[in-house]
């Protein structure tokens, strides 16, 4: 299964996905327009693989 989410740039919006409990029922996730922080990054935990 395949979630795929616009955050529109919002951090809050990422954090939320993020710490989502039910996300592991997602085989792949797709963020459209992630928040980007000053290094020009996005925020992921150890269990994804950030890919641009």
């Amino acid at each position: 299964r395949i979630w795929q989410q616009n955050l529109n740039t919002s951090m809050v919006a990422q954090a939320s996905l993020l710490n989502n409990a039910s996300i592991s029922d997602w085989d792949i996730i797709t963020i459209q327009e992630p928040h980007i922080n000053f290094l020009r990054n996005t925020s992921a935990n150890h269990k994804w693989r950030v890919l641009y």
